[in-house]
């Protein structure tokens, strides 16, 4: 829905910012932290705050303005409830309202675009809001991520949580911060701002910090690899394949499904390792967004592993709110739908992603309803066991303990490999254009079998040539092998990284930089992407 035309200038200035994976954008970070260490005291807030104001407007200058509209209402909105408890909850509903509707105004521009002219006119009278995008109107980086950030800080003050931030710069900079301004992570007031005013406050030497400052270089380097030697390059064999979506068999369908299920999480998850890399460096701890997503068993433990900072927000501020699982099972369900489809509403204006949100509400809500049928036959099944009084020999109490783990650990390992399977298809509505073009993906996916391609070499035309179809499986494999590794020792990849041996961790530091540096850099047909969720 909408104008081509006007979505593709919207990206194409999206695509103008400081990537993360740019020269310029190191450059600019090592310029940041030489002058971020330089100063003392208020100073730092106020480098910060330059750094975050020039990152933003990189790309669109005119669009400072839209920030700085969120950053002073929800600031001043903020310090009226501190004094006034009652009367304030109007005025902190009219600033969530106003953010939310520049959110909803910037982000769906296309949309609404769509909208008028259905209902007003053709040809020479028809809407054209790219116009009001030359005046200065643009989708401002960031605002899906950093409007979220200040409604739940309103919501937060409203309910007492903590008192409002009474240092105009140091708000700013929460609501700003570059390294997680365009994708995240979502941050907290209670968690930042703290953080902020204690590095402020902190000695020179206090705030210098060696193993952090490692760490948090391992970080980065970790989410280069995920980005520039496995995403982009599955990002061609997607782009590749479902441009040709009318015309796959399955086999080809599943491997677009399959990649970009692989894509869209070291996508993602290395602009969060980046940022949390960035922020590390300067004394701060960003939330983990990401815990082993696809390693999850269930519908429910996958979206609390997968883009934590925003599902834990929906919960606190959507869910609960709705009631959440208060007054029985069916409401619960209800405001588990209703969640389901702000999410999808969030990332999107297109209807397949408000599908796409409703089938994660089904899934859990089904999760949910089998679960409580297995746990009142469970129930029945327990108290119809031997009579009270009877004795299990050792060897026998041993045998089935033994059986029953075993029993228990394959059951997890099936539900898991069910649960990505389910995820992975679910992607498709994500990726898909329209519901139209997903649903035709699906029919190709599960009607077309014509058998492997792999000993007619097909494969590898697929937008890949045999030799980087190779390194991009070679490089899902490294991610999976990390994955297990960060699964088994309950720590993100650079944390267990940094934690190893100094032989082992200088051994896989060089492995991910001389990969970076060899198979990072593409040649003919290959581009750098810009992050995916730098979109939403």
């Amino acid at each position: 829905m909408g104008s081509p035309y006007l979505s593709a200038r919207i990206v194409r200035r999206w695509e103008e910012a400081l990537l993360f994976q740019s020269y310029e954008f190191a450059l600019f970070v090592i310029c940041v932290l030489i002058l971020f260490y330089a100063t003392t005291g208020r100073g730092r807030a106020a480098v910060l705050l330059a750094a975050n104001a020039a990152f933003f407007g990189y790309a669109a200058p005119g669009a400072v303005v839209w920030l700085a509209i969120t950053v002073l209402t929800t600031y001043g909105c903020g310090l009226f409830l501190d004094k006034r408890k009652t009367s304030g909850k109007a005025l902190a509903a009219g600033c969530i309202i106003l953010n939310l509707a520049l959110l909803a105004v910037f982000r769906y521009f296309p949309v609404w675009e769509g909208i008028l002219n259905g209902f007003w006119g053709g040809g020479i009278r028809r809407v054209r809001l790219d116009v009001a995008f030359d005046w200065g109107w643009v989708a401002p980086l960031g605002i899906s991520f950093y409007t979220l950030q200040a409604v739940g800080y309103l919501a937060d003050v409203a309910a007492g949580k903590y008192p409002a931030e009474r240092n105009l710069i140091h708000f700013a900079v929460f609501v700003s911060f570059f390294p997680s301004l365009s994708s995240g992570p979502i941050e907290r007031g209670d968690r930042f701002l703290p953080q902020l005013k204690r590095i402020c406050g902190a000695k020179r030497r206090e705030l210098w910090d060696y193993d952090r400052t490692v760490a948090g270089l391992i970080s980065v380097l970790w989410g280069f690899f995920l980005k520039m030697v496995v995403a982009d390059r599955a990002a061609v064999l997607v782009d590749h394949l479902y441009g040709l979506y009318e015309n796959t068999d399955s086999f080809t369908m599943l491997m677009a499904a399959l990649f970009y299920s692989g894509q869209i999480f070291c996508d993602f998850a290395s602009y969060s390792c980046i940022a949390v890399g960035v922020a590390q460096m300067m004394g701060f701890s960003l939330i983990q967004n990401f815990r082993q997503p696809y390693l999850a068993a269930g519908f429910k433990d996958f979206w609390n592993r997968w883009h934590i900072s925003l599902s834990s927000w929906l919960r606190d501020y959507v869910y609960i709110p709705l009631g959440g699982n208060r007054r029985g099972m069916w409401r619960k369900e209800r405001n588990l739908m209703l969640t389901f489809l702000v999410s999808g509403i969030w990332h999107g204006g297109g209807i397949q992603f408000l599908v796409w949100g409703a089938l994660h509400g089904a899934t859990q809500a089904a999760e949910d309803v089998a679960r409580r049928i297995l746990e009142l036959f469970a129930g029945r099944k327990a108290g119809t066991g031997k009579a009270k009084g009877s004795v299990r020999r050792p060897e026998e109490s041993g045998k089935r303990g033994l059986a029953s783990r075993l029993l228990k650990g394959l059951g997890r390992v099936f539900y898991g490999l069910f649960t990505f399977a389910v995820i992975t298809v679910l992607w498709i509505f994500f990726r898909s254009e329209s519901v139209e073009m997903a649903l035709v993906c699906l029919e190709n996916l599960f009607t077309k079998w014509q058998g492997f391609l792999v000993a007619d070499q097909l494969i590898f035309v697929m937008g890949l040539d045999r030799t980087e179809f190779i390194i991009a499986v070679l490089g899902f494999q490294i991610v999976l092998l990390f994955e297990l590794i960060s699964e088994w020792k309950k720590k993100p990849a650079a944390e267990w990284i940094y934690a190893s041996p100094l032989p082992v961790r200088f051994a896989i530091c060089l492995f991910l930089l001389g990969t970076v540096f060899v198979f990072g850099k593409y040649g003919v047909g290959f581009d750098a992407s810009d992050f995916i969720y730098m979109g939403f």
